[in-house]
């Protein structure tokens, strides 16, 4: 989906989104390496150079950038996963579940670069099972029963039973 301008931040970042036996810059840089190298080659300090880059733009606490993924914590590996998709600057971005099993402070850093990415014209597909996350990041929200589109309608025209009514039973 990277070559369409589609980039997925998995749900399940440790054993989709993450390479946790390598390190965080190789894992920001994993999607773009065609990009940045010359004949698929690229220098360890090109690749540190830019997961330095993120690790400053997302606010990502670490020790050094040459550390494995796995020694970071919940939420910075999220970050890490962010930084990878962000980093390959797709037009659209698919979030599923993004701030699970994070720490409040990276949920409002997430949640910042979220709205920037948009206001910037991106794409963002916000997949998410707590309801007043949805509420309160996205400004169009649908709906779905069994795979099947329920109904899709500006946030501030649902109530919350309404969805929670719909996501259980289907229906219009």
């Amino acid at each position: 989906m990277i070559a369409k301008g589609i980039s997925l931040l998995s749900e399940d970042r440790k054993n989709e989104g993450l390479a946790l036996n390598r390190t965080i810059a190789e894992n920001i840089t994993f999607s773009t390496l065609k990009k940045i190298g010359k004949f698929g080659l690229v220098g360890n300090n090109t690749i540190d150079s830019i997961a330095n880059q993120w690790r400053e733009q997302l606010s990502i606490k670490l020790g050094k950038v040459t550390d494995r993924a796995d020694s970071l914590s919940g939420g910075n590996q999220q970050k890490v996963a962010l930084a990878r998709i962000l980093e390959h600057d797709s037009d659209v971005l698919l979030l599923d579940e993004p701030t699970r099993g994070v720490d409040v402070g990276s949920k409002v850093e997430i949640y910042r670069w979220i709205g920037q990415l948009a206001a910037r014209g991106k794409g963002i597909v916000f997949v998410s099972s707590y309801l007043p996350e949805l509420l309160g990041v996205c400004d169009t929200l649908a709906v779905m029963h069994r795979g099947r589109l329920s109904a899709k309608k500006t946030v501030a025209d649902w109530t919350e039973h309404e969805i929670m009514r719909l996501a259980a039973a289907g229906g219009a």
